[in-house]
Formats: structure tokens, sequence, C-alpha cells
């Protein structure tokens, strides 16, 4: 087998379980001995930089290399070589879709300089003062009364459940933005995507830039999201919480991301120099 040069992996539900405001000490420390072995981590996500490096402990060289936002944006040791804004009049139709619902809400990154940099948090819109309290957040929700100016690179529609039906919901956006997909991170989320797009559209920006081929990536996931990225990389891990489609999507299936099944990962490819023959 060859040997692996980047680790590439999801967030919620793999690196980050639900709920958790901070990866692990042994997922920080897994990323550390993976740089001392000369294999480059990078996230995965749909979240955006600004906001991925609160939850490694406030490391920028974990967020530095990545695909983000969905395959949206990329970044290589610190600078952005990649953007995808969304469609704006398809992001349009989806905030008034979002606010014909209640206990509905569209939740955005603040748009982006030309650097990739930008204020961390979110802005939110289509639900109204009172609704606040229906979504389980820690701090206070940033509600605006329109879409901001600059490109919109990455939205979530996100659901109080108690409120809304999810699928009615989900048939709804997706009728209202016919090129846009709405998959599934997360219970009660759908990420924003323009259709056809996704993280894999971007991997081989990203392995272009990196020099190396998708058969020296090992990539660790979950969901419905990842789907596309362990069809096209050979050596994929799904966490033991993963979906079945992820499950039965991926080469391999190890401890779940509770368990630390990622840091596990990165510690078995660390101590044998990214050989995967090695350590399976």
């Amino acid at each position: 087998m060859p040997q692996i040069k980047l680790v590439l992996s999801d967030m919620d539900g793999t690196l980050l379980p639900f709920g958790a405001h901070e990866v692990s000490a042994r997922t920080m420390a897994g990323i550390a001995a993976l740089r001392e072995a000369g294999i480059a981590f990078g996230p995965s996500s749909g979240r955006e930089r600004s906001d991925l490096i609160r939850y490694f402990h406030g490391d920028e060289l974990s967020v530095a290399t990545g695909i983000m936002g969905n395959g949206k944006l990329v970044y290589l040791d610190g600078e952005l070589v990649y953007r995808r804004p969304l469609p704006r009049d398809q992001v349009e139709a989806l905030a008034q879709a979002v606010s014909e619902h209640p206990g509905v809400m569209l939740n955005l990154y603040r748009p982006l300089d030309e650097h990739g940099h930008g204020e961390a948090g979110f802005i939110s819109l289509g639900i109204s003062e009172r609704e606040k309290g229906l979504f389980p957040y820690e701090t206070d929700i940033n509600l605006v009364d329109a879409l901001p100016d600059g490109d919109i690179t990455t939205c979530a529609v996100i659901i109080a459940p108690e409120v809304a039906d999810v699928d009615e919901v989900h048939e709804a956006v997706s009728a209202a933005c016919p090129r846009l997909d709405f998959p599934f991170p997360a219970p009660a989320v759908f990420d924003v995507l323009e259709r056809g797009w996704s993280k894999v559209s971007a991997l081989p920006i990203l392995l272009d830039h990196l020099g190396i081929d998708a058969n020296q990536i090992a990539y660790l996931g979950d969901s419905q999201n990842d789907l596309t990225m362990m069809a096209a990389i050979p050596h994929s891990f799904c966490m033991g919480n993963g979906s079945a489609e992820a499950k039965a999507a991926a080469r391999w299936v190890v401890d779940s991301c509770e368990d630390d099944g990622a840091a596990q990962v990165m510690e078995m490819l660390a101590a044998h120099d990214g050989r995967l023959d090695q350590t399976r």
C-alpha cells in the first residue's frame, strides 16, 4: 500500500461528538503526532475556517490546510487557494422559503474578504425574536432582517423539529431552490450546496496544490455528506457511530467518535509513518 501523506477528516460526528465544543485532547495529540511523522492534517467540513479554529483549542495549524464550506473553500498552509460562492439568486430564494416556515432558521457565516478571512460567528434570519428559544445555542442568535452584501459561501438551514417537520421543510426548500442541494450533516440541519457540488468537487484542487494523489490520503467520516469523499478516496474510515450508508461506503469501520475512533487512526498512521499496510 502507498504511504499516507494527508489525513482529511469530517468534523461533526467524526472528530467532534454532537454537543461538544472542542475536539478531545487525544485528537489534538493525534494531529500533533501526524505532523511529527510528516503527515499533513486538515478538516473536510461544512464549517468555515474562522469557526473551526475554536474547536481545535485555538490551534490555527490544525485548520491551515483543508476542504471547508463543503468544498466551496480550499486552504493550503493558511492561504485561500479556491472559493466558490453560492448563487446569490438561489440564496435569496432560500431565505424567502425559510421565512415561510415557523421554527426554521437560515444560519450564515459572515462574508469573507478576498483572502478568505472573516469575522468568526454567524448571522441568522427567518425567525422572530420569540423563536430564538427554540434553538439550543449557548450564545445569542444574531438576527438580521436581510441577507448581507457580499458573496455568501456557506450557510445552513436549521430546524426546530418540535415545531417544523424536517422532511416537509426539506421538500419545500428543494422546490424553491432547484439549483441547490441540501444534504443532512446532522439531524434537523441541512447544508446548502450548489447542485452537483460537494466536498469531493474540491478534492482535485487540493491534490494539485499538494502534489499528491487520492491514494495518499486517509479520509475520516461518518455521514451522508462524506459519501462522495469515501467513494473517491480508497483509504476511508467510518466512525462506529456513522450512518449505515457511510459504513457501507468506507473501507474500514473504527470505534465511535465518542471513543476517539479518529484519534486511534491518526495514532496508528503516525506510529507507522503513514504505511497503512502496517496499521490494519
